[in-house]
């Protein structure tokens, strides 16, 4: 628990007033960390906010190309965490412990939000910072991911709007000009022609009505596109409603390059460019023309992608550090010692396992009848899609209407000559006709087989665009794996598309000729491209930390012969038995020096708690 008058003191909670701030207070959790001991880790979810009480912590961070810097040293009074306990956005830096002991007050963010949630009025009066009202206020998507926040989210200039209104304008400004001059006309006339009344009230009324519709239309058309930049991709969304969408997305650790040119005295007097997102991919770069200068966004895309590369490096640091010193530990202790428990390094997040296949309840009809007409099967470890059923319609409906017309016909052929020909002639009939029929079956069941055959599988490594004809007089399969896969877009480039929910998936690939595959009439695209996505990234992380074991191993062989190097020049020699393993740790390339102290030998110890509080966040 906090004291209600150190509260007041922090900045976040300075407007709250006493009866609020003793609600808060017996939130907060007192805990002690040792020397070493990792608070958080660059790339860890948001999960508190710390008050530090003694001791010092250090902030360091490894950027995109590797390399670990201190950012600076955090000590009593200050307190941090405001953007993790509001948004639970990633850390940006690792924390750890510089000094002999630190004790802190956490607040951890489920209980935070619990209380919250308690005052609906909480939020408006809880004083944040202005970067992360800018994060709070980011228009919420139901496809972002876990952890994913919206960076931009921008339309066009308003000049594109303007744009696109001037002719239906202009257009509605000359009818209602000329149902002013038609009725000029028929006063003058004094209503000689009868007709001319009648057509300049029906061109002020079109005219007016055209004048509407068209601003509706196009403001309606230009609140519809979208570029959205996030921390994990670069977006652009093109949408007509009922008519046509198309998105375009790309991860924004492909992104190569940017491009941002202003062409014209408007673009230069109004603020606004075209820019050009260019993606490791060489099929699929994301446009967008008249965006707003003010929105920044090429340099929040390139701030997006080199946290994305820190966090990566970090990642790929700690792991081979963690796995390289437990591993030297197991080959160099007695064997003792080397079975005794030890503390389990700590390793920074992986990604995500892919997630488990929906499983339904289903029955052997439903199975059969899903392996026959089905647009999305999934099994363990693999979904498989076919052509919408628009598609099939419209393969089977011509033999279809034949096989009715066939099958009528007969019908109706017979039941009226039943009783005048002979039975030499309806056996001869019959046998045509049922030939006929057999043949109009056999055309839509080809088409039928034609439509099942042509299936697009993506499974936990790879992606399969399999074309196949019955009897197999044609076959044709492209397959890829998803650590190739750059870019995804998606279109519903018709009103048909969009009110059935179909579209064509592009999915653009690493290099190459041909480096491109695209899944045509798709059901409901823009699930399967987020779903492609998360299989490739899980994908990467999987080859990543082979990649990481690899490494490792190598060098555990250096490290390995330079010991027995040692060994033979008497330089070093075997711990006995009763010896400790202990041993202060030598310092990391990059890090600061450590403070004069005089650290216990269970310093890389967990973090201690009060008897008296809860467990302490991690």
């Amino acid at each position: 628990m906090i004291p209600v008058e150190q509260l007041k003191d922090i900045p976040l909670f300075a407007s709250l007033d006493t009866e609020e701030l003793a609600g808060l207070a017996p939130l907060f959790h007192r805990a002690r960390y040792r020397l070493g001991d990792v608070l958080f880790a660059q790339g860890d979810a948001g999960e508190a906010f710390y008050v530090v009480q003694s001791g010092t912590l250090r902030l360091r961070q490894v950027d995109a190309r590797g390399r670990e810097r201190v950012l600076g040293f955090v000590s009593p009074p200050r307190s941090f965490g405001e953007t993790s306990l509001i948004t639970g956005l990633h850390h940006d830096a690792t924390a750890d412990v510089f000094s002999e002991q630190v004790e802190l007050l956490v607040l951890s963010k489920p209980e935070f939000d619990a209380w919250r949630n308690t005052m609906p009025t909480m939020r408006e009066k809880l004083a944040l910072r202005e970067d992360t009202l800018k994060k709070l206020a980011a228009r919420p998507f139901p496809w972002l991911a876990e952890g994913e926040i919206v960076v931009v989210n921008t339309r066009r200039h308003w000049f594109a709007l303007f744009r696109a209104l001037w002719l239906p304008l202009v257009l509605a400004l000359f009818l209602l000009l000329l149902a002013f001059v038609v009725g000029l006309v028929d006063s003058a006339s004094a209503s000689a022609f009868s007709w001319l009344a009648p057509l300049s009230t029906g061109l002020w009324i079109l005219g007016s009505v055209g004048a509407l519709g068209a601003i509706v239309w196009c403001f309606v058309d230009w609140s519809n596109d979208h570029y959205i930049v996030t921390n994990k991709r670069v977006i652009h969304t093109e949408k007509v409603i009922g008519f046509f969408e198309e998105r375009e997305e790309a991860p924004i650790e492909q992104v190569t390059n940017v491009q941002e040119s202003a062409i014209g005295l408007a673009a230069r007097v109004l603020g606004f460019s075209a820019i050009r997102v260019e993606t490791a991919g060489s099929r699929i770069d994301i446009d967008f023309g008249c965006a707003p200068r003010r929105a920044n966004i090429r340099r929040n895309i390139f701030e997006q992608v080199e946290r994305v590369r820190s966090r990566a490096q970090f990642e790929k640091r700690e792991q081979r550090r963690a796995a390289i010193r437990e591993e030297l530990r197991t080959l160099l202790a007695p064997p003792e010692l080397s079975q005794a428990p030890s503390p389990t390094p700590r390793q920074p997040p992986a990604a995500e396992p892919p997630m488990p296949v929906r499983r339904r309840r289903t029955t052997n009809l439903s199975r059969r009848l899903n392996e026959l007409i089905g647009l999305q099967i999934e099994e363990s470890g693999r979904i498989t899609w076919r052509k919408h059923w628009f598609i099939l319609f419209t393969k089977i409906s011509r033999p279809f209407v034949a096989l009715v017309v066939v099958l009528a016909g007969g019908l109706l052929f017979f039941l009226a000559s039943w009783s005048q020909l002979t039975w030499q002639v309806l056996l001869g009939s019959g046998l045509v006709w049922l030939v006929v029929l057999g043949g109009a079956y056999f055309w839509m069941w080809y088409q039928y087989e034609d439509w099942r055959n042509d299936i697009y599988q993506v499974t936990e490594d790879r992606i399969l665009d399999i074309e196949r004809s019955p009897f197999r007089l044609k076959e044709r399969s492209v397959e890829t794996t998803l650590d190739r896969v750059q870019n995804v877009s998606y279109s519903k480039p018709s009103i048909l598309a969009n009110v059935f929910n179909y579209g064509d998936l592009t999915i653009e690939t690493a290099g190459g000729q041909g480096g491109q595959l695209v899944f045509k009439a798709v059901t409901n695209p823009q699930w399967a491209s987020q779903e492609i996505f998360r299989r490739r990234d899980a994908h990467r992380e999987r080859q990543q930390q082979d990649r990481v074991r690899q490494e490792r191993r190598e060098y555990l062989d250096w490290f390995m012969e330079y010991h027995r190097f040692l060994q033979r020049q008497g330089d070093v020699y075997v711990l006995p038995a009763t010896a400790s393993p202990a041993a202060p740790p030598a310092p990391r390339e990059g890090d600061s020096p450590v403070p004069p102290s005089n650290p216990s030998s269970d310093s890389a110890s967990k973090p201690e708690t009060d008897e008296s509080s809860a467990k302490p966040a991690t």
